[in-house]
């Protein structure tokens, strides 16, 4: 039962995946984390066991790249 990690994830030091588990694109997993269910794209998940806390939004985007030069 691979694990399936998508593009441009971010996963907190000591997050614990089960088997089988697939994270979605775009999404956040914060530390300490247990992740026992698949994670959906784009949304920060957190807790243990592993929940989703809310979407990432086009507006979280913006307030990271706003000091960041992107070429």
């Amino acid at each position: 039962m691979p694990v399936r990690i998508g593009n441009d994830v971010w996963i907190g030091s000591n997050v614990v995946v089960l088997p089988g588990v697939t994270i979605g694109d775009g999404s956040v997993v914060g530390a300490g984390s247990v992740v026992t269910k698949d994670v959906p794209e784009n949304v920060v998940a957190v807790g243990n066991p592993c929940r989703v806390l809310r979407p990432i939004t086009d507006r979280d985007r913006e307030f990271y790249f706003r000091d960041r030069k992107v070429d």
